[in-house]
């Protein structure tokens, strides 16, 4: 009597073709071809929340993403999740976060990459982009906000903040200070004790912190103390490219 054998069923089904990317999230095809056009010989970083979707929607899209030959490293807005970046060239930045994050648009704008993220409907979405505020300390470390920078010291009787902006210097006891980009200048708000509001426009400003503590926020999210040292902040137009796919 012949008699035929088969594979285990689960053997054949680790031989079948992956299923239609579509079918584990509607946007995930095109953003795979995105982040395959946008690569180029660079790594994708996928920005991904906590959640299980968001967790198997970053696995998914990093294993197809291996099957078209292009690295990929996922990242969380966990603190010091991005050190995984370090080193590595990133040449575009998924958005699997959502866009109720800066994060994803903070981390492109840093790394000079385009971040792709689902377009908001079945329409035409067009390509953004916006400015945005570079920050530096005197390490060379570099950061970005998207929205706004603001310093505020913890003992404004003994504090003072200096500024330093296109060739002049302007001392502000108990100082606090606010700094938007708006056409691809920054808009500097600035006050003090006994030292009258007033708006500054100027490509960079160096920030100097003296005598109490101060705290450094970008974009809601405070990021440092700033006691003693300087900060230096530079407009940079068109730093954030968002292609939506």
């Amino acid at each position: 009597m012949e008699t035929t054998t088969d594979a285990p069923s689960f053997a054949r089904s680790r031989r079948q073709r992956p299923e239609n990317p579509a079918r584990i999230w509607a946007p995930l095809a095109d953003l795979t071809e995105a982040a395959v056009a946008a690569a180029g010989s660079g790594t994708v970083a996928i920005t991904r929340g906590f959640d299980r979707n968001s967790r198997q929607r970053a696995k998914a899209l990093r294993e197809l993403l291996n099957r078209r030959g292009v690295a990929a490293v996922e990242v969380t807005p966990a603190p010091g999740s991005d050190r995984l970046l370090a080193d590595v060239e990133i040449t575009a930045v998924v958005n699997l976060v959502g866009a109720g994050s800066w994060q994803p648009y903070r981390l492109a704008a840093e790394l000079h990459a385009p971040v792709l993220t689902p377009k908001p409907g079945d329409g035409r979405a067009e390509e953004v982009k916006r400015d945005v505020i570079a920050l530096a300390d005197d390490s060379g470390q570099r950061d970005v906000a998207i929205s706004h920078v603001a310093v505020r010291s913890e003992d404004p009787a003994a504090s003072r903040l200096t500024l330093t902006h296109d060739g002049e210097q302007l001392t502000v006891p108990g100082g606090w200070l606010t700094l938007t980009v708006h056409e691809g200048e920054l808009r500097v708000q600035v006050g003090g004790v006994d030292f009258p509001e007033r708006t500054l426009t100027t490509a960079q400003v160096r920030v100097e912190a003296f005598d109490a503590p101060h705290r450094l926020v970008r974009d809601e999210l405070p990021i440092a103390d700033f006691e003693e040292g300087a900060v230096t902040f530079t407009a940079e137009p068109k730093g954030l490219v968002v292609r939506p796919v």
